[in-house]
């Protein structure tokens, strides 16, 4: 691997009077360096092998900003629901509902570490001891 980045930084030198596209990406300037051709076809390859694992990388960052950014959107809106049914403000909690909330927490992150299936433990039945 040292090989073949020591080879493309020396074709990168070689290419200090050909026209390299500066928009601010190196993934654009690796893609110039392999378009003109001049590069050994072992470095090429493991230089478009990279550039695939580095596309595919990028892809699967995107997807878990949006796992994300759906996750934070899940827990505000279940927050804001909680506050609005509960009759509570996150200023004057009910101590009652805490408590509760950290006993569900409690219990449920304990089945979650003893390997329990999470769409089985979400699926349970909790019985709320407040409006009883």
């Amino acid at each position: 691997m040292h090989r073949t980045w020591a080879a493309l930084g020396d074709a990168a030198g070689e290419s200090s009077t050909r026209k390299i596209r500066h928009d601010g990406t190196a993934v654009s300037d690796v893609t110039v360096l392999l378009e003109e051709g001049e590069l050994p076809s072992g470095v090429r390859q493991a230089v478009e092998n990279l550039l695939r694992r580095h596309r595919l990388l990028e892809a699967e960052l995107v997807r878990q900003r949006e796992l994300l950014q759906e996750w934070i959107l899940s827990q505000q809106t279940y927050k804001a629901l909680y506050y609005q049914y509960s009759g509570q403000t996150p200023e004057a909690p009910r101590v009652e509902l805490m408590r509760e909330r950290d006993a569900v927490r409690r219990r449920l992150q304990e089945q979650l570490h003893l390997g329990s299936d999470p769409l089985a433990v979400l699926d349970e039945q909790v019985r709320s001891q407040s409006s009883s």
